[in-house]
């Protein structure tokens, strides 16, 4: 909100909560404070306490908190009734909520304001749109102070400027964003479905390359090819004195293309683990450190918190290469949030490698990315996770658990074939995400702009025979000096001595 009011259609008059509010007693009141409203006081049953926790979930039977009948009449002037708008101040502040009827008889806590208004002058719904509108809270954000969190004064709203127009209006205003928001909901609704079935789209990708089908009529056009049985061979050749791990294999493997073979990660590419690196020695600038944060939704992610190490600590295995695959070995137990192999492109800086992370390096014969896109597949994601140890939130995988995988290996041909095909599915799947994430740009500056235009008075036509603003602001003010005037005493006449 601008210093400067803009001007308003005819009718349409400027005021504040602090003036809509005069002629209710505690009509804009913030909850107790201090010692008023100690926990000690909270009792199993009685008058509510109504707090933000009601004002965020936007339901005012959430909750359990309340006092007794002794409590409850000396904080009186907090009480709440059906109709009153309750105004989250800390921390989520300018949160709106409206108290439908049949609520429990109660009391707003000291992170609420409520404000009761003459429903007959003032429309509520009108009025919580306009706190919810992007000016307004733009304007409150700005306003508010904390450390740890915002908290905004009573103060500042009662000195809010609010553009009234005629309640009739205000009625129509709100008929007319409720519309509106109803048509914007439906659209979110359908966008919502489409990151979900892009990740089954990519999932049925995955799944068709490696069974074959996205290369299956390559491999009639090139029958000769060399099967991957002796790509393998040629492989193990080149790593006679490689030691493989301990473990059993998987009997249980689907069939594959004539020319396909199963194999353990491990019988292609080598591992080396991380280093858990004092924090202590982290500066601000040298060689960055990949952490677990780093490897983040499958990406990697060099912005996220990063840390630096001096130069002097590039040493032997711990120091990452272009080509490199860094696999997250630690996340959420149960949940399958880690387990992700990103790739160390070309060009990158020098990299460290840090504790509960495992570097791949693949046999220069097998294309790192190839072995990336398998690691996706369901039947390797098992096998990972089948490995998980942990306590009751944090899940590890060790190395047998990334080595001794299965991935389908064809030949080098062929998956040059696979990578293509992979790619450009993923990249049409790309363009569908990015139409998504502009569409919900768009209808976030679509609900924004209604909320604008309604409170210019630009989203519903004006009636001249509305009672303008401006008449029923001035009665409030009549009515208002009227009181103000009856608690004033009349001096009464003195006697006279002598009478």
């Amino acid at each position: 909100m601008s210093d400067e009011l803009m001007e308003l259609p005819e009718g349409w008059d400027w005021t504040s909560f602090e003036e809509l509010a005069e002629m209710i007693p505690n009509a804009l009141k913030a909850g107790p404070f201090g010692s008023a409203l100690k926990k000690s006081f909270y009792v199993p049953n009685g008058y509510k306490i109504y707090g933000q926790e009601q004002v965020i979930n936007e339901d005012p039977h959430f909750g359990n908190y309340y006092i007794d009948e002794t409590r409850y009449e000396e904080l009186k002037s907090c009480a709440v009734k059906p109709g009153d708008i309750l105004i989250s101040l800390v921390g989520t502040i300018g949160k709106v909520l409206i108290l439908p009827e049949g609520i429990e008889p109660g009391i707003i806590n000291p992170r609420l304001v409520k404000l009761s208004l003459d429903r007959i002058l003032v429309n509520n719904e009108y009025v919580k749109k306009y706190l919810e509108s992007p000016s307004v809270r733009d304007y409150l954000s700005k306003l508010s102070h904390g450390g740890t969190m915002d908290i905004l004064n009573l103060s500042i709203l009662k000195t809010l400027k609010i553009s009234l127009p005629p309640l009739n209006e205000q009625k129509r205003i709100v008929a007319a964003i409720e519309a509106l928001r109803e048509r914007s909901q439906k659209a979110r609704s359908a966008l919502s479905a489409i990151p979900e079935l892009c990740d089954k789209f990519r999932q049925s990708v995955l799944a068709a390359a490696f069974r074959g089908d996205l290369t299956a009529d390559w491999r009639e056009q090139n029958p000769d090819v060399e099967p991957a049985s002796a790509l393998l061979e040629r492989i193990r050749r080149d790593r006679q004195n490689y030691k493989l791990l301990k473990g059993t294999g998987n009997s249980q493997l689907p069939e594959l293309p004539e020319g396909w073979i199963w194999i353990a990660l491990e019988e292609i590419a080598s591992h080396r683990s991380g280093i858990a690196f004092k924090s202590t020695d982290f500066v601000n600038t040298g060689v960055q450190v990949i952490r677990l944060g780093n490897v983040y939704k499958g990406q990697l992610n060099l912005t996220r918190d990063p840390v630096f190490l001096p130069e002097e600590y590039i040493i032997g295995n711990f120091t990452l290469k272009a080509g490199d695959i860094v696999v997250s070995q630690t996340g959420t137990r149960f949940k399958r949030d880690y387990g992700n192999f990103v790739l160390i492109p070309k060009g990158s800086p020098k990299l460290l490698l840090n504790q509960r992370l495992l570097a791949v390096s693949c046999h220069n014969l097998i294309n790192p990315e190839y072995v990336v896109f398998a690691s996706k597949l369901k039947i390797y994601q098992d096998h990972f996770f089948s490995h998980e140890t942990g306590g009751v939130n944090q899940g590890n995988v060790g190395v047998a658990g990334v080595m001794k995988g299965y991935i389908p290996l064809a030949s080098q041909e062929e998956i040059r074939v696979l990578i293509e095909c992979i790619k450009t599915a993923f990249e049409y799947i790309g363009k569908v995400e990015l139409a998504y994430q502009r569409n919900e740009v768009n209808l976030d500056y679509l609900d924004r702009s209604i909320l604008a235009k309604a409170f210019r008075g630009e989203l519903v036509e004006q009636d001249l025979n509305d009672e303008p603003a401006s008449v029923l602001l001035e009665r409030i003010r009549v009515d208002r000096e009227q009181q103000m005037q009856g608690k004033i005493k009349k001096p009464g006449k003195k006697k006279r001595t002598g009478d």
